[in-house]
Formats: structure tokens, C-alpha cells, sequence
């Protein structure tokens, strides 16, 4: 009897990958876009490394594919592919200002939820 009764009232063994989630709300006048956050901490601060390079890379003589596959990098990281393409095209192809809004989400929130969770997996 004693066994059953640890068995139904002994706490479960917790697991968790301390994933990121998150949602964010981008609007502009009338229009909304809704995005998800759903990853990995430590593979989303490797890809915003490598995001980070990338623009760094761009200039003046960029050109503007060069400047869009920064930007689907960047919110690829962040949001995944098909939502980066999503961004994007709310911002009717314009890479500055997915780029900005990237930078201002990562900077606003998402460093904060990434280094929550690192804590936690440590």
C-alpha cells in the first residue's frame, strides 16, 4: 500500500529544453502581422551571430538582394523561414525595415527571454 501511494502523490521528474516561445505583434496603420517565437536558445543566439555578420557585411554598394537575404536571415532566426518571407512581404519587400524591426524586437525583448532561458538550463 505504502508504494502505491508514493507512486500517486510523488512529484513528477520535470524536463524541459528551455525552448523560447513568444509572440509579437507588428503594426503599421490598419495592418497587423502576428509572429511566433518558437526556438532553441542556444541555436538562436549561433544564427543571430551569424545574422549579425552578415549585416555587417552589407554597405552603401549593397545590393538590394544582398540586403533582402540579410534580412530573411535575420528574421529566419528569430521567427523561422516562413515567417521572415511574411515580414518581409508586409513590409512590401523593403529589407531596411524588417532589419529594423528585427533589431528593435531583439534588443526589446527576445535578448531577455534568451538569457532567461540559458539561466535556466544551466
Amino acid at each position: 500500500m505504502k508504494g502505491i501511494f508514493r507512486w500517486l502523490f510523488k512529484r513528477p521528474y520535470d524536463i524541459s529544453l528551455n525552448r523560447v516561445h513568444d509572440r509579437v505583434r507588428i503594426v503599421e496603420g490598419d495592418e497587423r502581422l502576428e509572429l511566433r517565437v518558437e526556438g532553441d536558445a542556444m541555436r538562436m543566439v549561433a544564427g543571430l551571430n551569424e545574422a549579425q555578420k552578415r549585416l555587417r557585411g552589407l554597405t552603401d554598394a549593397s545590393t538590394g538582394e544582398e540586403q533582402r537575404d540579410a534580412a530573411l536571415y535575420f528574421a529566419g532566426v528569430m521567427f523561422g523561414d516562413e515567417q521572415a518571407k511574411a515580414l518581409l512581404e508586409f513590409y512590401h519587400d523593403d529589407a531596411a525595415c524588417a532589419i529594423n524591426v528585427c533589431g528593435r524586437y531583439f534588443s526589446g525583448r527576445l535578448a531577455k527571454l534568451i538569457e532567461k532561458a540559458q539561466r535556466k538550463a544551466k
